[in-house]
């Protein structure tokens, strides 16, 4: 039997049926206590919520509170054992792992006796480095949760003793202290102990007084750093209030609004965008509190975190919503919600909802984590990521509009006014999102000069960003009317693009299907991107574009999984999200580019009809 093994079947030894929850101690003397965990110091209300996240999907098991949970598994491990605490919901991962079908909920004890489950872990933990699979990712994960709860069974989860000279030494676990170190350790250890058994026998006098002699023991422990009461607050604040989620509320809650607002007045006065007041207001009330809340919820997060929280890709998700909500009220109350102002606000308003509640609803990791320092140490960190996420705020309005401008040109074109408005818009979000996609990436080389020593590595990061941009400025270049273009430059464009596609051919040696598929289609993009002209072809190019930057910014981390750059990499449920929404994309611009086609042909066939006609006597050709 393996060693991993082993130490997950050492807390059987201490298992029980029984199973209840200590509902009437008061948990809030220790939620405060400051713990280590994940090289932070934050308080143990922090740590149990992302323990109890990890293991069951939710920070609140049952409706319970997560320290109260945590401190179940530490104090009365033998009442936890057998509580389906792992979630297990894919039917096709549970033949793999050759689960019963039609059980979801698994207990600890499950897991640990399953033969299978465990030869599979044994097998990962004997492969460390090597790239994971998608079924060795999710045993991964389920491993992750069984180690987890085998620590807080051992009560080897919740480090309260803090190093007594250096501030990064690892801090311990009360169990892990011997007796006789030291009197002030023996009156944590035996405070500890009270607190255990008052937890057990559900005893909240006892509990308050061991909770208490644990604090005034803890405080009294030699430390190089402790949080202040006051940082500790705003941490607690930050996570019992979920700013974020009171957020994309109000901003869907004035999107939707905004919506009508447009809607009714189309209905009223029959011009898409003429102006309803009520409702304009109440949609830019909605979505400023909506914004407000965000707002609040970065300043709380960079008060805690000490640095800009633009780290990793839960907190770009917040910069891009915040960025396309402050367009959305800069637009309503710069341009008094006139024909412009109204589509720059349903559309920014929208882009900054969506990106918010993907930070608040997707299985992204939410908590705050310590960067990397030679990444802290410059101040381009400051510079670049607000930058960047703003063009990619711009260009998502800008794609919202281009998606928009789409679907009127092939379901309504004869709204010519209206199009040529989202036109117009659209253009000039490209623009002005593509340079700041130029200055976002001209600072990030700045960024990493000081952080890496050179200003530009071939980091997929960096590759993508560029051909996003490249693909842009096709579109700003293309959209402009310059005059005929001599043949020669045609011929001259077609032998430079195959030269680079040969080229590309030969790197990607040997060509499977696969690579060569996704050649085919580079291929094809480049033609279309070259070639295609007009306001339809403009709306379609900046879709693709954006594309681009959805590889950049998502892609590169949960698809190749590989760079240098500070987002987590991720695995399963995103990728799917991605690959799903891109169908979904896909197919609805090419129904639309079908429709606007087969719509145009008709119009010029009845065009040309017309025009082969004889004027009848007595009607004036127009």
């Amino acid at each position: 039997m393996s060693s991993t093994r082993l130490l997950m079947l050492i807390p059987l030894l201490l298992a029980w049926p029984a199973f209840t929850f200590a509902q009437s101690l008061d948990v809030e003397p220790v939620r405060t206590l400051p713990v280590q965990h994940n090289g932070r110091i934050p308080p143990l209300d922090t740590l149990a919520r992302d323990m109890v996240e990890t293991v069951t999907g939710t920070m609140h098991y049952q409706g319970q509170d997560p320290v109260r949970v945590l401190l179940g598994w530490t104090f009365d491990p033998d009442k936890w054992m057998r509580e389906p605490l792992i979630v297990i919901g894919n039917s096709s991962l549970r033949a793999a792992l050759q689960l019963p079908a039609d059980q979801t909920a698994y207990s600890y004890l499950d897991l640990v006796q399953h033969d299978h489950l465990m030869d599979l872990i044994d097998e990962l933990a004997r492969r460390l480095g090597r790239k994971q699979n998608d079924l060795e990712a999710k045993v991964s994960g389920i491993s992750e949760r069984l180690s987890v709860l085998q620590q807080a069974f051992n009560d080897q989860i919740i480090p309260l003793v803090p190093d007594p000279k250096s501030v990064i030494s690892p801090w311990r676990t009360i169990s892990e202290v011997r007796p006789g170190e030291s009197d002030t350790l023996d009156r944590v250890r035996a405070a500890w102990q009270l607190a255990r058994e008052a937890y057990r026998s559900d005893n909240a006098s006892e509990f308050s007084t061991a909770a208490g002699e644990l604090r005034t023991a803890l405080s009294a422990l030699p430390s190089p750093y402790r949080p202040s009461a006051q940082l500790v607050a705003t941490e607690l604040r930050y996570n019992q209030w979920q700013p974020y989620r009171i957020g994309w509320q109000g901003l869907l809650t004035g999107t939707i609004l905004a919506v009508l607002a447009a809607l009714l007045a189309a209905v009223q006065s029959g011009v898409l965008f003429s102006t309803r007041r009520a409702l304009d207001v109440l949609a830019v009330l909605a979505i400023l509190a909506g914004c407000g809340a965000l707002t609040y919820g970065l300043g709380l997060r960079w008060h805690i975190a000490g640095r800009l929280p633009a780290a990793n890709m839960y907190e770009s998700l917040l910069f891009l919503s915040w960025g396309a909500a402050a367009f959305a009220i800069v637009a309503a109350v710069v341009l008094a919600l006139t024909q412009r102002g109204r589509v720059i606000t349903v559309t920014a308003s929208a882009m900054g909802t969506l990106a918010l509640m993907l930070a608040d609803l997707l299985p992204i990791d939410h908590y705050i984590r310590p960067i990397a320092p030679v990444l802290l140490d410059t101040v381009w960190m400051s510079i670049h990521v607000p930058v960047i996420m703003v063009s990619y705020a711009v260009l998502a309005v800008a794609v919202a509009i281009a998606h928009g401008q789409l679907v009127m040109m092939a379901f309504t074109p004869f709204a010519k006014r209206a199009i040529e408005t989202l036109d117009r818009l659209h253009y000039w979000y490209a623009f002005v999102g593509a340079y700041l996609l130029l200055a976002g990436i001209i600072t990030g080389s700045m960024w990493g000069a000081a952080s890496w020593g050179r200003y530009w590595g071939w980091d997929p990061k960096e590759v993508w960003s560029l051909v996003a941009f490249l693909a842009y400025m096709v579109i700003l270049h293309v959209k402009v009317d310059h005059e005929r273009v001599p043949g020669w430059t045609r011929i001259v464009a077609l032998a430079l693009g195959v030269g680079l596609f040969a080229i590309l051919a030969l790197h990607l040696q040997p060509l499977t299907p696969v690579r060569s598929g996704a050649l085919g289609l580079a291929a094809v993009a480049a033609v279309i991107f070259v070639t295609g002209k007009g306001a339809f072809a403009t709306a379609l190019k900046s879709i693709l574009a954006f594309w681009l930057i959805i590889m950049t910014y998502v892609g590169v981390n949960y698809v190749l999984g590989i760079g240098l750059h500070s987002y987590a990499f991720g695995k399963g449920a995103v990728v799917r999200y991605l690959f799903l929404t891109g169908s979904i994309d896909l197919a609805l611009i090419m129904l639309c580019t079908v429709i606007y086609l087969i719509g145009a042909a008709v119009r010029k066939g009845s065009a040309g009809g017309e025009a082969g006609q004889p004027v009848p006597s007595g009607h004036v050709a127009s």
